[in-house]
């Protein structure tokens, strides 16, 4: 699972990169980092810190695109699985009861609804 994790980060942190690279060169072949402004004021930084600051703000951006990307492209069974193995869900959950009649086997001793009820 934890690799599943790392890969689908990595999924998203690198192209997110690269393309905030790419964004960040053009936008300032364009605009001077001294004659930019902000809410009307002008920003008063190095250009160096303003350079990293639209970089981390092109990454982020291209970042979260990516991450809805990787989101949203799931497929149904990682989306409708239970986080547990059927036999370690509570009893009376309806995909333990799935799970028990795709396997054929009888339900466990006990109460099937959970509430102590007999």
């Amino acid at each position: 699972m934890e690799s599943n994790l790392a890969q689908r980060v990595l999924w998203i942190l690198w192209p997110a990169f690269l393309v905030a690279a790419a964004a960040e060169f053009l936008f300032f072949a364009i605009f001077d980092p001294s004659d930019l402004r902000l809410f009307g004021v002008p920003v008063e930084a190095d250009s160096v810190s303003v350079y990293t600051a639209g970089f981390f703000f092109f990454w982020a951006m291209t970042a979260a695109a990516s991450a809805m990307t990787v989101f949203l492209q799931r497929s149904p069974f990682e989306i409708n699985r239970p986080p547990l193995d059927a036999d370690d869900l509570p009893q009376g959950s309806p995909k333990r009861s799935a799970a028990q009649d795709a396997t054929g086997e009888a339900p466990r001793s006990g109460n099937s609804t959970g509430d102590g009820s007999g």
